[in-house]
């Protein structure tokens, strides 16, 4: 496994970053806000809807496909085109950017962050933000457009746990390249909301600082997140190095909300590529382990609660989707039927989640 690998999962060190002693509130962020700009709690146009959206992305791919540099910062001209609400056809000028790290190497078609012109999409689907990042198929293959839309379903889950969560917006895009007729393919992929958009929905901002650990965390939130990556059988993470995590500080709050993202080595996703770090006793990403903190008893019992209140809703995102096969919903379902299981155990519960707290 490469070495930048190895160093997604070192285990967190403590590097008092952030300032100390917070004083934790309970619970995310609610209805305790002062007066304000009621916008700033709306998600951008694009994601007040769940509806796929059909669009075709035009552009010299061979070319863009090619810039596999993870630092790399060129830019490449491509025009969007999207059905818009009315059945019509909208388009737009936009600049493409390679990004991602793995999936940026092994991926014939790699996740891209896609720049609009503010001025020419305003009013628009895409108005608001200056860039999304659009996560495509990685290859062809059905495996992988079902994986895809599985990890989709995986941000959905969240959203239904936390409003710190990054909103996604599924798409069926297909790829045009005028140099190379052949290269026109139509496959699932999907938007996913600015990490700054969502912490403006929350009242709030992104603390890029190094060094977060569970302890300064807002409890509720940090216990709600570790045993939601639990759930999805994803330890492809680190708070301290904040790979795959963001840190999100309100203006109601004192406290430090964590935010995961990008699940696509989770068990629930289970990618061909996929596989735990070597130093951890699984051997397989849909072997669940739990890499959290140390949770009271109490506070458990109550994260455990919401996930049971929100179990419909959780199972419902994966069935929502319409091109998700019968065999695949069935894979996604029977894992997560696994945790459930565990779930309504408060003895497994404890085994499971609070053996980190004999350590």
């Amino acid at each position: 496994m490469p070495a930048h690998v190895r160093s997604r999962l070192l285990v967190a060190l403590i590097l008092s970053v952030l300032p100390a002693g917070l004083a934790a509130q309970a619970g995310t962020p609610d209805a305790a806000k002062p007066k304000r700009d009621s916008t700033a709690s709306r998600p951008g146009r694009l994601f007040r809807s769940t509806d796929p959206v059909q669009v075709w992305l035009e552009a010299d791919f061979k070319t863009v496909f090619k810039d596999r540099d993870s630092t790399s910062t060129k830019r490449y001209p491509a025009t969007l085109r999207w059905l818009g609400e009315k059945g019509d056809t909208q388009s737009t000028p936009v600049q493409l950017a390679t990004r991602g790290h793995y999936r940026l190497r092994i991926c014939s078609v790699p996740p891209l962050k896609v720049y609009f012109d503010k001025e020419k999409t305003k009013g628009t689907l895409f108005g608001g933000e200056g860039s999304y990042k659009l996560t495509p198929h990685c290859q062809n293959g059905d495996r992988f457009s079902q994986n895809l839309l599985v990890e989709y379903a995986t941000y959905g889950m969240y959203n239904e746990l936390s409003p710190i969560s990054l909103r996604a917006r599924l798409a069926t895009i297909t790829w045009v390249d005028p140099k190379d007729p052949k290269f026109t393919i139509t496959r699932p992929g999907f938007w996913t909301e600015d990490e700054e958009e969502m912490a403006k929905r929350n009242y709030g901002k992104v603390l890029m600082q190094m060094g977060g650990n569970a302890a300064e965390m807002d409890p509720k939130q940090m216990a709600l997140t570790d045993v939601f990556q639990y759930m999805i059988g994803n330890t492809d993470y680190s708070l301290s190095y904040l790979h795959n995590y963001r840190i999100v500080q309100t203006d109601t709050s004192m406290s430090y909300y964590p935010m995961a993202y990008d699940f696509d080595w989770s068990g629930l996703v289970n990618a061909p590529y996929a596989k735990p770090d070597y130093r951890l006793p699984i051997k397989r990403v849909i072997d669940r382990l739990y890499r959290g903190g140390c949770h009271s008893p109490e506070m458990l019992r109550e994260t455990i609660g919401l996930f049971q209140a929100k179990k419909d809703a959780i199972y419902g995102q994966l069935k929502a989707i319409k091109d998700l096969t019968p065999a695949r919903l069935k894979e996604a379902t029977e894992f997560l039927d696994e945790f459930y299981k565990m779930s309504a155990d408060e003895k497994n519960v404890n085994r499971e989640l609070r053996r980190v707290c004999d350590r």
